[in-house]
């Protein structure tokens, strides 16, 4: 089933929160019928250039924790924050998460290099 940007930004959304709530970056579709999980929607948006809704502000605070603070008073777009999830998931899955210190910072510089063509 082909899917538009737009259906993609929403089920990012959907499975941002369902992560969220249940801790397990592995999530797919139950509750929507789409077959596509939260790691492949941050493959397939970690370029996107629109900016991500400041609704979820107190998410991005529970995901990045002291971090958050650095990058919260600018403008995010969905890229920069499918980045941040997809590092996120990768250390919860490899069981690094509660020692991780300065992923945030890592991911958004790798970002601000990309972004100038390094």
């Amino acid at each position: 089933m082909p899917y538009t940007l737009i259906d993609s930004r929403r089920l990012f959304r959907n499975r941002f929160e369902a992560y969220l709530a249940s801790g397990n970056p592995t999530a797919s579709g139950e509750f929507d019928g789409s077959p596509l999980t939260l790691r492949d929607l941050c493959e397939i948006l970690k370029h996107d250039p629109e900016p991500f809704p400041p609704y979820y502000d107190r998410d991005l605070i529970r995901l990045c924790g002291p971090e958050a603070k650095m990058w919260l008073d600018k403008e995010r777009s969905y890229g920069d924050v499918t980045r941040l999830m997809s590092k996120h998931a990768t250390l919860w899955m490899e069981g690094r998460l509660h020692g991780a210190v300065g992923w945030v910072t890592s991911v958004l510089d790798q970002a601000e290099e990309l972004n100038r063509g390094l």
